[in-house]
Order: structure tokens, then C-alpha cells, then sequence
């Protein structure tokens, strides 16, 4: 994707609305959430990008299964 179409988040608010959501993690899910939280980003190995992504993809599904 072109930096020039970055999309922001106005671009995302549409597809949700006001409500709680409820995901359920594993042990080592919430451990990287806690990780990621201290060390950042930059620090995580690529076996720590894996976990975090099948969070956040967890996350998605709950908030916006259509999509």
C-alpha cells in the first residue's frame, strides 16, 4: 500500500460500534500482551509477532467478524 493512502482511523469507525467485547486468551496470549506492553514492539522475535497477530486476530473476529 502506497503511504499516500494510509488509512486512518476515521477510515475504521464505521464497521464498529459502542459495546463491550469478551475474547478469551491463553496463558502465553495474556504473557505476550504483558510483554509487548514492557518491552515494545521492536523487541518482540518473530515467534512473539506470531502470537501477538493471532491476538489481535482474535480481537478482530469478536469486534468485526465480517470483515
Amino acid at each position: 500500500m502506497n503511504d499516500d493512502h494510509k488509512k486512518t482511523l476515521a477510515d475504521y469507525r464505521h464497521l464498529v460500534e459502542s459495546k463491550d467485547i469478551t475474547v478469551h486468551l491463553s496463558q502465553d496470549q495474556q504473557a505476550m500482551i504483558l510483554k509487548t506492553y514492557d518491552n515494545g514492539l521492536n523487541a518482540l522475535t518473530d515467534i512473539d509477532e506470531m502470537l501477538l497477530s493471532a491476538v489481535i486476530r482474535q480481537l478482530k473476529m469478536s469486534i468485526h467478524p465480517d470483515a
